[in-house]
């Protein structure tokens, strides 16, 4: 039994973020395979290990999981919540060295507005 879900960042005219991200030009079909497996892989730990996960440094409550694919880094950003045992994932990022400030306010700006609002989020679409 899973120990985590993941839910994804759903916008005020109901789209899914994330699944959005994962299907556009920018994530090959292979590399969504490869976060797909991972998110999967990440339900039954009950610590994220450190090699796929990590705090972003200088954001409170922001996190990156590490996916490597074909010399690509590909950058789930997410946070805790809003409810235990969740973890919701709130924009896609590709790090070309870091990742832009523009992509990390709005992570935090939705991190804020899921836990005012948790009807914002929805289980993860694996496909």
């Amino acid at each position: 039994m899973p120990i985590w879900s993941f839910w994804d960042f759903v916008s005020i005219r109901g789209v899914n973020e994330i699944h959005r991200w994962l299907h556009s030009d920018a994530v090959p079909a292979k590399a969504r395979a490869k976060i797909n497996a991972r998110i999967i892989s990440l339900q039954g730990f009950a610590l994220f290990p450190d090699q796929y996960f990590s705090a972003l440094k200088g954001w409170d409550d922001l996190y990156e999981m590490r996916v490597g694919f074909s010399g690509v880094e590909y950058r789930p950003i997410g946070c805790y919540g809003p409810m235990g045992r969740q973890f919701t994932f709130l924009i896609g990022a590709i790090e070309k060295g870091e990742i832009p400030r523009r992509l990390l306010e709005t992570a935090d700006d939705r991190r804020k507005l899921i836990h005012a609002d948790p009807k914002r989020i929805e289980r993860h679409n694996f496909q």
